[in-house]
């Protein structure tokens, strides 16, 4: 059974900043709570963004700030108003004690000879000349929390997230968590997990000293291409010297040592085998974090898991009001990209009943909505929903810019079919003749025949599930399965 995640309304954008300005002073949270003379949690609270600090710890907070210079040289003014009028203090900022503490600051420093570009810097070319001769030990000068080194290798989405918000929350606030290292966003696919990742890095992009650097690995089958995908992204060179190339493992790890940077790694299903590399590099690189998203539970130490839900549905049990069928995500992101390809196309009273059947049908999946509501254009609604009996057939038709295992519902489909055993296929075509769902004890009964399946069914069901494919649902008492 998916987890439920509930959270207060919290101010993200100052708990980001409060963050951001510990990092840049560049210690932990129960050390800035000794310097502070207050409690860890206390901190936490701050961050998480459930709570504002009082006008005299934020005063303190600012004056550390200040003595670290961890505000931005030129514009410590500007940040420190910004900073207490984001805290939401009812206390006005002293502007007496202000002036003589931005009067205590050192005089602007000229640019060192020596300042790290603020671009990704090339493999220094001690390492490309390094031979099998060579000792195995790679040397790189550590690059401090303070570099101007930031790396902002993200895609802007082209279309608005919808009906992601208490998601996006529940997202960023465990990744602000410090136990939190390696995130795995999980779902079936077309769920959207990649939207979101891109969301969340972009929401947190302030949070980390060293930025956010985004990697696809859609196109990437063998799990040995990774580390080269991640080296890439992060705009070091790929070496054809085959002595570099078998250690361009342990270069990256000198490069991302000291950073404090968040990697997003995005479609990992096809290269789990790769999954022990990322524990060894957040072992390494201990102000990393990693948000990773896939079809497939990762299976690492240190993994956090975040199930990806269907966009919710207007309530099938009760006569939904057209206000209430407009306020369901899953009706909202239909309509918005029915009027993409159909201006004129609007929810009335006539219609809204069965816009709302139609994005039930397909279970508010979010990539069989986008794909139907481009059939609006040739269908009505109603002759839509006819049609979907045979959705496979008529969820076809995707963006051509869009990869092709999500231009139909049938490839995203056979995508995730491909990825599992002999085993995991025949237990999952088995589980097909069960509609509306089934127990454990069924599935045992369908997919036990002796000396059929080698595996037991019991980590069979495991499997499918962690794949994305079978879900638990209802109430503790009464579980039951079902297709995702």
């Amino acid at each position: 059974m998916r987890s439920s995640y509930q959270y207060r309304e919290r101010d993200y954008l100052f708990g980001n900043r409060c963050v951001s300005l510990r990092n840049a002073i560049g210690v932990t949270q129960g050390g800035l709570a000794q310097m502070l003379g207050v409690t860890e949690r206390t901190i936490q609270t701050w961050e998480s963004g459930s709570k504002y600090p009082k006008a005299g710890h934020l005063k303190h907070l600012i004056e550390l700030g200040t003595r670290h210079e961890a505000f931005a040289a030129g514009q410590e003014e500007a940040e420190i108003r910004a900073l207490w009028k984001a805290a939401r203090t009812k206390i006005l900022l002293d502007e007496g004690w202000l002036r003589t503490l931005l009067g205590s600051l050192p005089p602007e420093k000229p640019p060192s000879e020596t300042t790290v570009p603020s671009t990704p810097s090339p493999v220094p070319a001690s390492i490309t000349q390094l031979s099998a001769a060579t000792s195995p030990r790679i040397e790189a000068e550590p690059v401090h929390v303070d570099s101007p080194v930031r790396f902002q290798h993200l895609s802007v989405p082209l279309t608005q997230l919808v009906g992601r918000q208490q998601e996006e929350q529940a997202v960023c606030a465990q990744l602000l968590r410090p136990e939190v290292r390696l995130f795995t966003l999980t779902g079936t696919g077309g769920a959207g997990k990649t939207r979101l990742a891109l969301q969340v890095a972009t929401d947190l992009f302030g949070t980390f000293a060293h930025g956010v650097c985004f990697v696809q690995l859609a196109s990437i089958s063998d799990p040995k291409l990774v580390v080269p995908a991640i080296a890439q992204a992060l705009g070091l060179r790929e070496i054809a010297n085959r002595a570099f190339s078998e250690r361009l493992h342990d270069y990256l790890h000198v490069f991302l040592r000291d950073k404090h940077l968040l990697l997003v790694l995005d479609n990992f299903e096809q290269v789990l085998s790769a999954a022990s590399s990322l524990s060894d590099l957040l072992l390494a690189c201990p102000r990393l974090k990693i948000l990773v998203t896939s079809r497939v539970v990762l299976h690492v130490r240190g993994e956090y898991e975040f199930p990806i839900p269907p966009l919710a549905l207007p309530d099938p049990h009760s006569m939904p009001t057209l206000e209430a069928i407009l306020r369901s995500p899953a009706v909202i992101l239909f309509v918005q990209r029915a009027q993409a390809v159909k201006p004129d196309f609007q929810v009335t009273e006539d219609n809204a009943g069965t816009i709302a059947q139609i994005c039930s049908r397909l279970d508010g999946l979010p990539l069989a909505l986008e794909l139907a509501a481009a059939r609006i254009k040739l269908l009505a609604p109603h002759a839509l929903l006819s049609r979907l009996g045979r959705r496979l057939t008529v969820l076809t038709g995707g963006a051509r810019d869009t990869p092709a295992r999500q231009q139909t519902l049938r490839n995203t489909l056979q995508w995730s079919y491909d990825l599992l055993s002999q085993e995991e296929q025949r237990c999952f075509r088995r589980l097909s003749v069960f509609v509306g769902g089934c127990t454990l004890e069924a599935v045992e009964e369908v997919c036990a025949a002796p000396g059929d399946l080698i595996t037991p069914t019991l980590d069979l069901v495991s499997s499918l599930m962690d794949k994305s494919l079978l879900q638990q649902v209802g109430q503790e008492s009464r579980r039951q399965l079902g297709c995702r």
